[in-house]
C-alpha cells in the first residue's frame, strides 16, 4: 500500500480492503513517521486521518446497535464513601479518598456496572483556575479491559458522570492503570524508546468511541512507568533476580553497621529533615510535613498500613523510606537519604527489609512506584531508574493520563496551566 495509492486512488476503492488491514496500515505508516524521522506532507497525513475516520465509521455502524442494547443494562451511579470496597489499588481505596478529603479536596465516588462487571471510580476535584476545576481519577478506573474496549469504556463513564460533576468541572483526567500497548509490542525493554506522538495515540485510543473525544493529557500527574517485584518467591530467589551490584550494596551496607528500624509518627520530623534536603538537592516536588502527618493519621482508621523505615549508623540517621501495605500489593512511596547515607548505601537494606516484611504481611507484589520512561542517561531522574530497576522484577509502562474535555472552548488553556506541568520533579 504505497504513497501513490493513498494520494491518487479513488477513496471508494478503500472499501475493498479489510478494515483490520487498513487500521494496521495507518498505524504502521504513522509509527514509521514518528520513529524513523520521516516527515510526510500535509495531504498524505490528511489522507491517513480520512482512512482512520472511514474505519471508525465502519466499526460504529455495527457497534451502535450493540451499544444501544448494552446501555440498557450498563449503569453509573454516585455513592458515598461507605459504598467503596477495599482494593489492592492504593489510589482507588477508601484510605486515599479520606486522605484527600483531609487535605481539603472535594471528592466523588461512582459505582460502575459495565458489561456484567462492577468497579468503582474515585475522583479528586482539583482547581485549575479560579472558576474551573477538573476531576482527577488517580490510577483508575480499576478494571481490566482489552485494549479495544478501553476508549469506549472511558467515554461511557465520562458521559454518564457529566451531569453529576460540579458546574465548574471542565474536563475529566484519567491516570490509567492500563498497560501501554506500544510498550507491549516492543520486542524487548531495550527496544523501548517511548510511545509515538500524541495524535497517533489518540487515533488508537478513540477507535470504537462515538465522540472521538479522548485526548492524551499534556503531562502525566504520576509517573506512568514503574518496576513491580513478585514477592511469591524465597529470599534466595528474589536476591538472585537482583543485579549483582544491588546484592553487593545490601551486604556491604549491613556489614558497615547500618541498622534498619521501624519508626512512627514521632520519627517523622527527623525523617522530614532528610527529605527536605534531598528535595532541594534532586530537584523534586516537596510535600509539607503536615501532608505526611495527615497520611499516617488517616491510615490508622483504614486497612492501609503505612510504615516508616529508618537506617542508622552509630545513632546517626542516614536514610528513611515510607511504604504502604495494601491487600496484595505494597508501594514504595517516599524516600530520603543524606549524602553520608548514600556513601553507606543505606537505602538498599531499607528496601530489602521492606520487601521481606511486605511478603510476611501477605503482599504478593511490590510496586517500586515510579521510574523515568526510558533508560536515557540525560533524564533528571536517571539515578532513580538505575536504583529501582536493579532490584529485579519487571518494568511496566502504563498509558498515563488521558483527558475527556467537557468544555472544549477552555480545555487547551486549562490543561496547560503551569501548576499541572511536571508535577513530580522541577528540574
Amino acid at each position: 500500500m504505497d504513497r501513490f495509492f493513498f494520494e491518487e486512488a479513488p477513496f471508494c476503492q478503500l472499501a475493498t480492503f479489510r478494515k483490520e488491514a487498513l487500521t494496521k496500515a495507518c498505524f504502521i505508516l504513522m509509527l514509521h513517521e514518528q520513529q524513523a524521522g520521516v516527515s510526510y506532507d500535509v495531504p498524505f497525513r490528511s489522507c491517513l486521518s480520512a482512512v482512520a475516520q472511514y474505519v471508525r465509521s465502519c466499526f460504529l455502524d455495527k457497534a451502535r446497535l450493540a451499544c444501544q442494547e448494552q446501555e440498557t443494562m450498563d449503569d453509573v451511579r454516585e455513592i458515598d464513601e461507605g459504598g467503596i470496597k477495599e482494593t489492592a489499588n492504593l489510589f482507588q481505596s477508601s484510605f486515599w479518598v479520606h486522605f484527600k478529603q483531609r487535605r481539603g479536596h472535594a471528592t466523588q465516588l461512582f459505582h460502575v456496572h459495565y458489561q456484567g462487571r462492577d468497579t468503582y471510580v474515585a475522583m479528586v476535584h482539583r482547581q485549575c483556575a479560579t472558576d474551573a476545576c477538573f476531576a482527577y481519577v488517580p490510577y483508575g478506573p480499576d478494571i481490566t479491559l482489552p485494549e479495544d474496549e478501553q476508549g469506549p469504556f472511558l467515554e461511557f463513564v465520562s458521559e454518564r458522570i457529566r451531569p453529576l460533576l460540579p458546574t465548574g468541572c471542565r474536563f475529566v483526567r484519567y491516570d490509567l492503570p492500563w498497560e501501554n500497548p506500544y510498550a507491549r509490542e516492543a520486542a524487548h525493554e531495550t527496544d523501548w524508546s517511548g510511545p509515538p506522538a500524541a495524535w497517533v495515540r489518540e487515533l488508537r485510543m478513540n477507535f470504537g468511541s462515538r465522540h472521538w473525544n479522548l485526548r492524551k493529557a499534556p503531562t502525566d500527574m504520576q509517573p506512568p512507568d514503574t518496576v513491580v517485584i513478585d514477592l511469591r518467591h524465597s529470599d534466595t530467589d528474589i536476591l538472585q533476580g537482583m543485579h549483582q551490584k544491588t546484592r553487593y550494596c545490601i551486604r556491604k551496607s549491613l556489614s558497615r553497621g547500618v541498622q534498619v528500624v521501624h519508626g512512627g509518627l514521632e520519627a517523622l520530623s527527623a525523617w522530614y529533615g532528610l527529605y527536605q534536603d534531598m528535595a532541594v538537592r534532586k530537584g523534586i516536588v516537596e510535600e509539607s510535613l503536615d501532608y505526611f502527618h495527615a497520611l499516617f493519621t488517616t491510615a490508622r482508621s483504614h486497612k492501609t498500613e503505612l510504615r516508616l523505615y529508618l537506617a542508622f549508623k552509630r545513632g546517626v540517621l542516614l536514610a528513611g523510606s515510607i511504604f504502604a501495605f495494601q491487600p496484595d500489593t505494597a508501594y514504595y512511596l517516599y524516600s530520603a537519604s543524606s549524602l553520608y547515607g548514600r556513601k553507606h548505601m543505606a537505602a538498599y537494606p531499607i528496601l530489602w527489609q521492606a520487601m521481606k516484611d511486605a511478603r510476611q504481611a501477605g503482599c504478593r507484589w511490590f510496586d517500586l512506584f515510579g521510574i523515568p520512561p526510558t533508560r536515557e542517561r540525560s533524564h533528571p531522574m536517571y539515578g532513580l531508574y538505575r536504583f529501582k530497576t536493579r532490584f529485579g522484577g519487571w518494568i511496566r509502562h502504563f498509558r498515563g493520563c488521558w483527558d475527556y474535555p467537557l468544555d472544549h472552548a477552555r480545555y487547551q488553556a486549562l490543561a496547560h496551566v503551569p501548576g499541572l506541568m511536571n508535577p513530580y520533579y522541577v528540574s
